[in-house]
């Protein structure tokens, strides 16, 4: 069975996004296992300049990778696409891969040297605030399953 991970950095803390996660997160049992990690906010712990701190959270991102996965990074100068383009890019990423890893950095982005280990898709042109945007991957996983199997939830 296909598999997803979702990395993020910071911790889940708002209880809507709590319940959208939850939500897509059943309904994507139809279609795949879906495991979230939760890394520390390395920014919160640590006064930083902003190159060191990308630095540190590469460094957990890195140890939390698992292998043989196809790894996409979600950065806001990544390739965008519309729902449909989205749902034909994971149809060959499942065909290619039995593992898929998205990865949500920090509020500062991605350190280069983590950005290329995979791809960097955008979710929109628009930047959204961490929390939220762990409920529109999600959404938008469960929405590219049903656009592939023509279920009817993408209209």
């Amino acid at each position: 069975m296909l598999s997803i991970t979702i990395i993020s950095i910071g911790k889940t803390n708002e209880a809507y996004v709590k319940q959208g996660i939850e939500k897509y997160s059943t309904l994507l049992l139809k279609h795949c296992k879906v495991d979230w990690i939760e890394l520390p906010d390395v920014k919160n712990s640590n006064k930083l300049p902003i190159d060191k701190l990308k630095e540190a959270e590469a460094e957990l991102i890195s140890a939390s990778l698992p292998p043989k996965a196809a790894l996409i990074f979600l950065d806001e100068i990544g390739k965008q696409m519309n729902s449909t383009d989205f749902a034909n890019y994971m149809n060959r990423k499942t065909t290619e891969y039995s593992k898929l890893v998205f990865v949500i950095g920090g509020s500062y982005g991605l350190h280069t040297s983590i950005k290329q280990k995979g791809e960097s898709i955008a979710l929109s042109a628009m930047t959204f605030n961490h929390q939220m945007v762990r409920v529109i991957l999600a959404e938008q996983i469960f929405r590219a399953f049903t656009i592939i199997k023509n279920t009817g939830y993408h209209h």
